[in-house]
């Protein structure tokens, strides 16, 4: 290296240390050149936080799979001196103005944020269930009332189904069920087992009573992160916007490759915010999760689901609207609020979604 090329290298690793050592909850001295992003704690959220950050404060367009190929600071500082120059990077404010979504986003995984998340979605389980307003909302959202609170209405999950191609006889694993009832419809469509699980309490309490009135579902609580089951139990695993939550997607992609049979089908479907990238350099084989299925399964599937995403969310808005009244009226209003406020800030955010299946190699 120049002398000048060495400078400016030594510039950006100061400059993108400390980012590290944020969303890797270190001291800063412990970031040097040969500290690897994902040995040391980062994961496919924290890592889209850092080519976020490394656009905004840097101006330099990273795309993900970058820090995935050189996860090493002196490896990444690399990349980032031959990335292009990024030549407006503004992210839009929270509506009321508070947070910008990397702001939203950082942390998001640390314990306290988690524990906050649980108690949010423990709360939001306790009072959907028995909302006439939340089941009306979710049939004319998603097209058939199945509890759902992320993005999957009923074409989805049966396209997922269709690709998977699950039958009689085999057994599901259902990650992130909530209240059971889309465990329950894929019990219903396809005729295999389903075994679901969540954190939420509320919800698998819930889900259990379904299950004493269908001999193929099961639930329990637990975490994604700390899978208890014994190898080989599952056929297919399903994971409809869950893997935002787990620790470690490489750890919890082996974990699903062990608790799997040797024939085990996946599907993982997933949002990705427009500013982790360009888009210029979007591709969702660029992105971890991509990166990983190849690595792990060999090959995989890729859905583009993101028309129908962004049309959710406006949907959601207008749906909620048109109920508000009746969400008043029985006193869930601060249900009303949960969904309301997380619609209409996702509504102004153009996003990515895609449908991952994968087979075991």
């Amino acid at each position: 290296m120049t002398t000048s090329t060495t400078n400016a290298h030594q510039r950006a690793a100061d400059a993108i240390a400390p980012m590290w050592a944020k969303l890797l909850n270190t001291d800063v001295s412990r970031i040097t050149g040969s500290t690897d992003f994902f040995t040391e704690g980062g994961h496919s959220l924290s890592a889209m936080l850092l080519v976020t950050q490394v656009a905004q404060e840097l101006g330099k367009s990273v795309p993900l799979f970058a820090l995935v190929e050189n996860p090493t600071l002196t490896a990444f500082v690399d990349c980032v001196l031959r990335a292009e120059d990024v030549t407006e990077v503004v992210e839009e404010r929270a509506p009321d103005g508070s947070t910008t979504q990397t702001e939203r986003l950082l942390g998001y995984n640390e314990p306290e944020r988690r524990k906050t998340r649980n108690q949010r979605f423990e709360h939001y389980y306790a009072k959907a269930i028995g909302s006439a307003a939340h089941a009306e909302f979710c049939e004319q959202v998603y097209g058939r009332n199945l509890g759902q609170h992320g993005m999957a209405d009923v074409g989805q999950i049966d396209r997922m189904l269709g690709l998977l191609d699950p039958k009689e006889g085999d057994t599901i694993l259902d990650m992130g069920c909530g209240y059971g009832l889309i465990s329950k419809y894929i019990a219903e469509q396809t005729g295999a087992r389903v075994i679901g699980v969540d954190l939420s309490a509320s919800g698998i309490a819930y889900a259990q009573r379904l299950a004493e009135s269908d001999s193929r579902l099961s639930f329990e609580v637990q975490d994604a992160n700390d899978l208890t089951f014994p190898p080989g139990t599952f056929t297919h695993i399903i994971s409809i916007d869950t893997v935002y939550y787990a620790a470690s997607l490489k750890s919890l992609l082996r974990r699903f490759q062990e608790i799997g049979t040797e024939d085990l089908r996946v599907g993982i479907v997933r949002t990705f915010p427009i500013r982790t990238f360009t888009p210029e350099t979007w591709s969702p084989e660029r992105t971890e999760l991509a990166t990983l299925l190849r690595e792990l399964f060999g090959s995989h599937q890729c859905v583009d689901l993101s028309r129908e995403e962004n049309a959710h969310w406006k949907k959601k808005v207008e749906v909620l609207e048109s109920l508000r009244e009746r969400f008043a009226a029985e006193g869930s209003q601060d249900l009303f609020e949960f969904r309301y406020a997380e619609a209409a800030y996702e509504a102004g955010i153009e996003q990515y979604r895609y449908l991952f299946v994968a087979r075991k190699a």
